[in-house]
């Protein structure tokens, strides 16, 4: 778990958290669980399994620009996470 919290299921704010390398949906709260999610691969811890999906399913032109993606939302979220810890 990487603990980076983004958008990823339709918000424009971060809905998506991982667990265990899988992203779930932080709209889906139910009798405490989380009820969507847990079959994406997250793509900053599980990153090659990330990788392999979003190609297969032609979300990115490239590895390089999934890779791209990748670093560009991970210095947004995993610096306004930090941000929130202090």
């Amino acid at each position: 778990m990487c603990n980076i919290q983004f958008p990823h299921f339709g918000a424009s704010y971060p809905d998506a958290a991982c667990i265990d390398g899988y992203l779930w949906d932080l709209d889906s709260y139910e009798n405490g669980f989380l009820t969507i999610g847990g079959d994406v691969p997250c793509p900053f811890c599980n990153t090659e399994e990330w990788l392999e999906c979003v190609l297969e399913n032609e979300e990115f032109d490239s590895r390089e620009d999934a890779l791209s993606w990748v670093e560009k939302m991970r210095l947004k979220f995993d610096s306004e996470r930090k941000e929130g810890a202090k």
